[in-house]
């Protein structure tokens, strides 16, 4: 398949397009940036070189495909200091690729969202049938770019598949892509820089995280297992997790093990303790409509949390 990935050299982008290339695709990487591909592991895939507000630009990059993975756009923290930048990007930006890929007959649109549009505090039951309510800049424009592409599968002009995605986590590309602000991300790389895990909460925060190859196979079954004959879109979003949220603390209780296992590096886990902190709530991410369509999780997930140890260790041991 011919496949156009967005945000070709950020965190996900960047998995993403690396991952259709081991699978045989002919990849185009589109991205906004001056890099090399070779420094970022993509040497075999075409850079196309984007601008968002230029409409023959965008129908040049969409000849010809038959999926566009839409992943790039801008973080939570960019979003709450530039909330015009924010719809601009996120949404603005998504409905003019769409266009021009409604005008070339891209046959699927695949549009990477955030959990984050139903709510600025995650806990209780989440399903696809839950109602978004998030206000924040990167939640509220994520909803509107993802209701973009559903009006276009509504209109039966695109198979338009909107994914909200969890909390993810490993490699990344490059060793400067923006990503160690993550948890896990920033867990590995503090015991190899600083030999300890050190967390600004006791942990009790329940999430759902889930490693870069589940996310990989899951968006690679939707973009290309599924045939493109097949409408997947038309049942509405698509929740994307881990199908086991975990605390915070238990996630670094995870690395502290695979820590000591992978790398034979005891480390201390330092955590801030509030006796006045309450629990927290319990929180089940449901993945109905993925499970539905057949998906089978196939990556043990202390994987990628063993690749991440071994990458830090390389990229940014002092020893």
């Amino acid at each position: 398949m011919k496949i156009l990935v967005t945000g070709a050299f950020g965190f996900l982008g960047g998995r993403l397009a690396a991952h259709f290339l081991h699978e045989g695709h002919e990849v185009l990487l589109g991205t906004r940036r001056q890099i090399t591909p070779k420094a970022a592991r993509l040497e075999h895939g075409t850079v196309v070189r984007i601008c968002w507000t230029d409409r023959r630009n965008l129908e040049e990059a969409c000849a010809g495909l038959d999926v566009i993975v839409h992943a790039s756009g801008m973080n939570a923290q960019d979003c709450a200091l530039d909330p015009v930048g924010a719809l601009e990007v996120n949404t603005v930006a998504t409905a003019r690729l769409l266009g021009a890929a409604l005008t070339k007959g891209v046959r699927r649109f695949i549009y990477v969202s955030t959990v984050h549009v139903y709510t600025d505090y995650l806990h209780g039951t989440i399903s696809e049938q839950s109602c978004p309510s998030n206000l924040h800049p990167y939640a509220a424009s994520a909803k509107a770019a993802e209701d973009v592409v559903l009006y276009a599968q509504k209109q039966k002009l695109i198979d338009g598949v909107v994914i909200r995605l969890s909390n993810g986590y490993g490699v990344p590309v490059h060793p400067t892509v923006n990503c160690w602000m993550l948890l896990v991300n920033s867990l590995c790389r503090q015991v190899v820089e600083t030999g300890q895990l050190r967390l600004s909460s006791d942990g009790s925060q329940v999430r759902d995280f889930i490693s870069m190859q589940e996310i990989c196979a899951v968006v690679d079954f939707l973009a290309c297992r599924t045939s493109l004959r097949t409408n997947i879109g038309g049942a509405g979003p698509v929740n994307v997790g881990s199908r086991t949220p975990r605390t915070v603390l238990e996630m670094a209780d995870v690395v502290q093990a695979r820590c000591k296992t992978t790398l034979g590096l005891a480390t201390e886990l330092v955590v801030k303790r509030n006796p006045d902190t309450p629990p927290s709530p319990r929180f089940d991410f449901r993945l109905q409509r993925l499970l539905s369509l057949g998906y089978k999780f196939v990556h043990d997930p202390t994987d990628e949390i063993d690749d991440l140890l071994r990458y830090c260790q390389r990229e940014f041991s002092r020893s």
